[in-house]
């Protein structure tokens, strides 16, 4: 008899964790989609996912005001890949995203020489989520080889609440 309402205690905990797990559903779980933060691209042909987005602003009360966005996006804080760039707050639309460069293993692609594009969409930009589109081909100089060097990103995505 002892065996038998051990098994059902056993079965009935079970029964309960599972029903206490996750909510798969969609369901309240107090985050309502907020603090997203994804950076994606494909970089010459790679999907690279960043992980840890850092939105620092600035509110300018000369020259009209506005509020500056500095972004920078990193792969889990490391320094081998950083993505920078800035905008204003309120801006949407074709190319208000400004200074966009890429750092990896110490050589900075920017998209601002001879030979290079930058196209930015900026979709949402109200003060608490910023969501840009992004691609262009960018040039760097690799020091080491002492040459000129190039990338291509496309199909940027960035979707940040800060």
């Amino acid at each position: 008899m002892k065996k038998f309402f051990l098994s059902v205690f056993v079965v009935a905990v079970s029964v309960m964790t599972l029903s206490c797990g996750s909510d798969d559903d969609g369901g309240d779980d107090g985050d309502d989609g907020m603090n997203i933060q994804t950076l994606s691209v494909t970089i010459d042909g790679q999907l690279v996912a960043f992980n840890s987005i850092i939105v620092d602003t600035y509110t300018f009360t000369d020259d009209g005001g506005g509020t500056e966005l500095d972004v920078t996006a990193t792969i889990g804080g490391s320094t081998q890949r950083i993505i920078t760039f800035y905008t204003f707050v309120g801006t949407t639309g074709a190319n208000n995203v400004f200074d966009f460069t890429y750092q990896k293993d110490g050589i900075n692609y920017s998209a601002w020489q001879t030979g290079t594009n930058f196209t930015s969409v900026t979709t949402v930009n109200n003060g608490s989520r910023l969501e840009v589109n992004f691609s262009g081909t960018f040039a760097g100089y690799d020091e080491q080889a002492q040459e000129e060097v190039f990338i291509t990103m496309d199909s940027g995505s960035l979707v940040v609440d800060y």
